[in-house]
C-alpha cells in the first residue's frame, strides 16, 4: 500500500541518487515533512533535480488494525515505519489519513480497478475490517448477510456476494449505504460483531484462500479463506450467500 505525497523539492545529490523533501497532510489538516532519497518517493524514475515542483509522490506504507465500529470509514490509521523506515524530521511515522490518500497499486495516476478478484490475489494481506449487508422484512433480519465486505491490507476493499446466477462472486464493488426496498423490506449496514465469523480474525493474515467451483459449468461456488488464527467458508447456496 502507497501514501500519497506531494515532493515539493530537491535537497541534495547526496547521497545518490539524491535527497528530496516531501510533505502530506493528515486528515486533520497538519502536514509533515519528509526527508529521504527520491527513490523512496519517486516510484517511476522521473523527478530529479531538474525538474518543476512539487510532483506527486507516494510513500510505502502498513494500515494498522482499525477496531473502530464505523462502518464504511473515510479514514485509515497508517505507519511509514514498515516497510522503509520512512519518518518526518522529528521521528513520527504513524498518521492518521483520509481514505483517498490511499493508493492500493503504486500508480500516480488513478486508474479503474479491475471488478474481478482471484482468490489468490488475497494470501498474505492483514485482515483490516468487515462490513455486512442484511436484509430486513417484517423486522426480521436474514440468518446470513447479502453481502461482505473485506478491508485487507495491501489488497484494498473486497466485496463477496451470490450473483443472479448463483455464482459466487468477488470483486471490488465498493460499500453502499442502507436502502428502502419499500414493501419487499431494506437492506441495512453494519460492522458485525465478535461472532461473525470472518470477524473473527480481524487483525489476522490470509494464509490461503481456496475456490470450489461447480463440476459442471465451473462456476465459482465457495471460498475457503485460511486465517493464521483459522478457517472461514463462504459459499452459494441456492442463491443465498453462507
Amino acid at each position: 500500500m502507497y501514501l500519497k505525497c506531494e515532493i515539493v523539492r530537491w535537497v541534495a545529490d547526496d547521497p545518490q541518487p539524491g535527497v528530496v523533501e516531501a510533505r502530506i497532510v493528515d486528515a486533520e489538516g497538519r502536514q509533515w515533512s519528509f526527508l529521504d532519497k527520491i527513490a523512496v518517493f519517486d516510484m517511476t524514475g522521473t523527478v530529479g533535480p531538474e525538474s518543476s515542483y512539487p510532483q506527486p509522490g507516494l510513500i510505502r506504507c502498513e494500515v494498522l488494525t482499525d477496531t473502530s465500529s464505523e462502518v464504511a470509514p473515510t479514514e485509515l490509521v497508517v505507519t511509514t515505519l514498515r516497510p522503509d523506515a520512512v519518518t518526518t524530521d522529528d521521528g513520527r511515522s504513524t498518521f492518521r489519513v483520509e481514505l483517498t490518500q490511499l493508493s492500493w497499486d503504486g500508480e500516480h495516476e488513478e486508474t479503474p480497478e479491475p471488478d474481478s478478484v482471484a482468490p489468490e490475489h488475497l494470501i498474505g494481506a492483514k485482515l483490516l475490517k468487515v462490513i455486512a449487508a442484511w436484509h430486513v422484512f417484517d423486522g426480521v433480519r436474514s440468518a446470513s448477510p447479502t453481502e461482505v465486505w473485506l478491508i485487507l491490507d495491501p489488497v484494498g476493499l473486497i466485496r463477496i456476494d451470490v450473483a443472479s446466477d448463483w455464482r459466487l462472486r468477488i470483486d471490488r464493488q465498493r460499500i453502499h449505504g442502507p436502502r428502502d426496498m419499500q414493501e419487499w423490506g431494506r437492506i441495512e449496514i453494519d460492522v458485525p460483531g465478535a461472532g461473525f465469523p470472518v470477524a473473527e480474525h480481524v487483525g489476522s493474515r490470509v494464509v490461503s484462500a481456496e475456490s470450489e467451483h461447480e463440476p459442471t459449468y465451473g462456476q465459482l461456488m465457495g471460498l475457503a479463506v485460511e486465517f493464521d488464527t483459522g478457517t472461514v467458508r463462504l459459499h452459494s447456496w441456492g442463491g443465498d450467500l453462507l
